[in-house]
């Protein structure tokens, strides 16, 4: 059984993450608020929540840090890795 809300998530935190390689950080970064907005009714219901936090932590710093290309590869590859785990 697939998770609509995940999969919603999972496709605009790719999207975001081709916004910060193109080198659009605004766009990118307005994704990202969106992203957490869309994983703040899920998370509780992750068994890896904590896993997740601790990853969008990493991100944030990466975020402060301008790190835009790591920040870009933990919002395609490790997070909707996590994500899909729980499907």
């Amino acid at each position: 059984m697939r998770n609509e809300p995940a999969d919603t998530l999972i496709i605009k935190l790719i999207s975001a993450a081709h916004k910060f390689r193109l080198g659009h950080e605004a766009d990118g970064s307005h994704d990202f608020a969106q992203c957490i907005d869309l994983l703040k009714p899920i998370l509780p219901e992750l068994q890896n929540a904590v896993t997740v936090v601790e990853l969008f932590r990493e991100m944030l710093a990466a975020q402060e840090r301008h790190d835009w290309l790591a920040l870009a590869d933990s919002l395609e590859y490790d997070l909707p890795l996590l994500l899909r785990a729980q499907q």
